[in-house]
């Protein structure tokens, strides 16, 4: 009797087999082998677009018994960035992005006028262009399954980090405005400065070609003026250099056309 179960079960598994088998090769007289080529990887391009906020690590230091004042991101310097530019992908897991930027910081000094604390403290504005290039590495597979390489199903989410080099052109001024002291320019602007942008975000692959991708990046530069003054102020993270921070939301375009792009979601 057991053997008979054993025999039995071998022949339906080998009947479900068959007929998954002839399912997938009906309609088609191809070899299998060339199927699974046509599926395999192909780089693709897409162009991106990423508005977001920028805050800097400026000589503001604020009034550390009043902090809400004016607000730690004011005093440091905030404001608004956009950039532009295309991405590479030129296997599974790794990328390169290239991209120009626009960024504005203000910032707002914090200190009062009848106490002598944060008398350092500015008022400033900077405007700045930044042109980078960053490898970006995916840290799960693009496709679901565990033959992801010949999938064509998306996956929702995909974690990426990303790590590159650059370059900022800035020109700044700075004030305080509670005594009328206007500083000269620090530096001959537009002045150059080297930056490292480091960070990572989340793609969420929405359509075969659209991907929404919140983003958060870490810029380290070589240059302490960018606030337009330098008082010696050594941040414990970035040392004496400026650095600024960006989130933004990346929109990316696939805008290769392939009959099996990898970014193309099947439809049954």
């Amino acid at each position: 009797m057991k053997f008979r179960l054993i025999y039995f079960a071998a022949v339906f598994l080998i009947c479900i087999a068959t007929a998954f088998t002839a399912e997938a090769q009906r309609g088609s007289s191809s070899p299998k082998f060339r199927g699974a080529f046509k599926r395999k990887f192909k780089p693709s391009w897409s162009v991106i677009a990423s508005p977001g906020i920028v805050v800097m690590n400026s000589e503001n230091e604020g009034d550390p018994d009043n902090i809400d004042k004016v607000g730690i991101l004011k005093n440091n310097g905030m404001g608004p960035t956009l950039n532009v530019g295309a991405l590479y992908q030129f296997s599974h897991s790794f990328g390169v992005e290239g991209r120009v930027g626009y960024l504005n910081f203000n910032g707002k000094e914090d200190a009062r006028d009848r106490e002598n604390i944060n008398i350092n403290d500015v008022t400033f504005k900077t405007n700045a262009v930044e042109a980078s290039t960053s490898l970006v590495y995916n840290l799960t597979n693009t496709f679901v399954g565990p033959r992801y390489r010949n999938s064509r199903n998306l996956r929702l989410i995909v974690p990426y980090v990303k790590a590159g080099i650059g370059i900022l052109a800035y020109q700044s001024s700075s004030e305080i405005k509670r005594d009328g002291t206007k500083f000269e320019d620090a530096k001959d602007y537009p002045s150059l400065t080297l930056v490292a942008p480091v960070g990572g975000g989340l793609k969420f692959q929405y359509s075969k070609q659209l991907t929404i991708a919140p983003e958060l990046n870490v810029y380290f530069t070589t240059s302490d003026y960018l606030d337009n003054v330098s008082y010696g102020y050594v941040s414990p993270l970035t040392g004496s250099n400026d650095a600024y921070l960006s989130a933004t939301v990346k929109v990316m375009y696939n805008i290769t056309h392939h009959r099996r792009s990898p970014f193309r979601i099947r439809r049954r």
